[in-house]
């Protein structure tokens, strides 16, 4: 029986100091993947000609207008003939037998249609942490089956470790090109709530960590997540009490935190509405501030939000809520 076909899906801007990497790995692959597509996002450091240059026939490069990764990598997809869809970013980049492990991992587990793995960070200094997954999972552990509750806990797919089935990618409608910040959590969780998937323990993929090319705008990515999670809150992705009400702890949580993030950049009238929003759900603690904040005067919430216990509370990278790489703030 053949294997299935792979088609690589790679989303660039301004990659010319990077790319190279990436696409390399790609075609060092003990099982070279079929297609090859990579997505300018309207580069304007020569990145589409360098590949056709470099790579000529082998890759597809799509020369797109500079709108988002969202969008670049949703026309990309959109063209990909393979059965299985593998996702890359241009300055991350893989093992030699990343695909091979994976094929062997949807060979074992034929139910799965979407699938992650681990990695590690890794700096021009050398390697900064051994596992992305240790993040989100203390162990990290081979889980195979419904994965949309911890997925809603956590968004703990590494972008560019998922290979995901085509059919599966567009039964539940693609990437959403409007949502620029977690348009991958979007996708995941839609996959998620429809189809089984699986998740690898092996370090199979290098996460280019460094300050340049990392997003600090933890605020509009806690923004987007908050209206991911009120979507679960509502039912519109599965419909039990129990996912529902998990979805509905994870908002309030993000409305508290960008509230008060609101409140602290004196967008008072907004930190307050979000506030308010805070007091849905969650720990009796944070309802409780929630509901102080929503309803104090403007000169008494500002001072409050400076305590030192309150700090931690702001901007911290929440485990719904990985860093982003510049590429996918376009």
């Amino acid at each position: 029986m053949s294997r299935p076909t792979v088609s690589v899906v790679l989303a660039a801007y301004n990659a010319t100091w990077c790319i190279a990497r990436a696409l390399d790995s790609v075609f060092a692959q003990t099982m070279v993947p079929e297609e090859v597509i990579v997505c300018d996002d309207g580069s304007t450091d020569g990145t589409p000609e360098f590949v056709e240059q470099r790579y000529g026939s082998r890759v597809t490069v799509l020369r797109l207008p500079h709108r988002n990764a969202a969008a670049a990598r949703r026309d990309g997809l959109s063209l990909a003939k393979g059965q299985w869809l593998a996702f890359l970013d241009a300055d991350d980049w893989w093992n030699v037998d990343k695909l091979e492990r994976q094929l062997a991992f949807i060979a074992k587990h034929p139910q799965v249609r979407w699938l992650s793995s681990d990695g590690d960070y890794v700096s021009a200094e050398g390697r900064v942490k051994d596992s992305w997954l240790a993040d989100y999972f203390q162990p990290p552990r081979e889980i195979v089956g419904d994965l949309f509750e911890p997925l809603v806990q956590r968004c703990f797919p590494l972008m560019s470790s998922m290979l995901v089935e085509a059919g599966a990618y567009h039964a539940v409608g693609g990437i959403n090109p409007f949502i620029v910040y977690s348009h991958d959590y979007d996708l995941w969780l839609r996959l998620a709530a429809r189809h089984p998937g699986g998740l690898m323990t092996d370090h199979i993929v290098h996460y280019w960590f460094h300050a340049a090319a990392l997003s600090r705008n933890f605020d509009a990515r806690h923004r987007d997540n908050l209206a991911l999670m009120e979507q679960v809150a509502a039912g519109k992705l599965r419909s039990e009490p129990a996912l529902r009400a998990l979805g509905a702890e994870r908002a309030a949580g993000l409305a508290f935190d960008v509230g008060l993030a609101a409140i602290r950049a004196g967008r008072h009238g907004e930190g307050r509405a979000l506030l308010a929003r805070a007091r849905a759900a969650g720990p009796l603690k944070r309802r409780l501030l929630a509901t102080l904040g929503s309803a104090l005067p403007t000169g008494f919430i500002a001072p409050l939000t400076r305590l030192r216990w309150l700090k931690g509370a702001v901007l911290r990278a929440r485990p719904g809520a990985p860093i982003l790489k510049s590429g996918e703030d376009a």
